[in-house]
């Protein structure tokens, strides 16, 4: 699919989508030096503009936590939520399919959405290197920045650590919470049509997002992946109908989109 097809094609399906699920990769790991800030910092933005009025997720790969700097990660501003306005929790009439949705919500039970927070749908697995974590994993307890004022475990006297999976032994605990959320969310993204945006994600770690949303594509025939890397973009052949490969970097590509959709 040629760029300007796959432009074209995103715009219809992100009107159309009921959700929207987006993975952020390594491109968009800041530096903290300040021209890279302001780089990230605008490519939030445009995120947050792009779906700000849709049913959506976001999984994280950067640890920096600079996420939770924009608007995308306010404890206080709410997310559209399908569920809430009013969805058939099984959208289809054929019975067959009826059928087998009704056994995967006997699997994998979809609670109640409620009322999320933006900051309510984010996830980042990786970790985040603002908490804190003993060095020496004595404890699960993790800590948020400036709460153990000398960066020192209070059980065991080891020097604190980011909590990330950079750490010796990573403390899983801070993020499970919400990798539950989210896959009670993707449950409900099924037989839906739903946008997939991976953006900047390469083969560090693919188990986490790329392998995954190619496999949540392949199931469901009704959603579509918009993949954006300079360097990996390539899409699986058994996919190739339903995605779109774009080789530029995507915490440009975002913006310039944004731009484009004139938000």
């Amino acid at each position: 699919m040629e760029q300007a097809e796959a432009i074209k094609e995103l715009k219809k399906r992100l009107a159309s989508s009921q959700k929207v699920l987006i993975g952020l990769g390594e491109e968009w790991k800041a530096t903290r030096e300040s021209e890279e800030n302001s780089r990230i910092l605008r490519a939030y933005d445009s995120l947050y503009e792009l779906v700000r009025d849709k049913d959506y997720f976001i999984i994280t790969m950067a640890v920096d936590a600079m996420i939770y700097e924009t608007p995308l990660g306010s404890f206080k501003e709410l997310v559209v939520s399908g569920e809430a306005a009013g969805e058939e929790p099984f959208p289809c009439k054929d019975k067959a399919d009826r059928k087998m949705l009704e056994r995967m919500e006997q699997i994998f039970p979809q609670k109640p959405v409620g009322q999320d927070t933006r900051r309510d749908r984010i996830v980042a697995p990786w970790g985040n290197e603002t908490w804190r974590q003993c060095s020496k994993a004595c404890t699960r307890d993790i800590w948020e920045p400036g709460e153990i004022p000398d960066d020192c475990c209070p059980h065991c006297g080891a020097p604190l650590t980011g909590n990330t999976r950079e750490a010796d032994v990573y403390i899983e605990a801070g993020y499970l919470p919400q990798w539950e959320r989210y896959t009670h969310w993707l449950a409900g993204t099924l037989n839906r049509d739903t946008l997939i945006l991976e953006l900047g994600v390469g083969f560090k770690d693919p188990g986490v997002i790329r392998f995954p949303f190619e496999k949540t594509v392949y199931f469901n025939q009704k959603a579509f992946l918009c993949r954006v890397n300079k360097r990996f973009p390539q899409i699986a052949g058994e996919i190739k109908e339903r995605a779109a490969g774009i080789g530029e970097n995507s915490v440009e590509w975002i913006v310039n989109l944004v731009k484009s959709c004139h938000l």
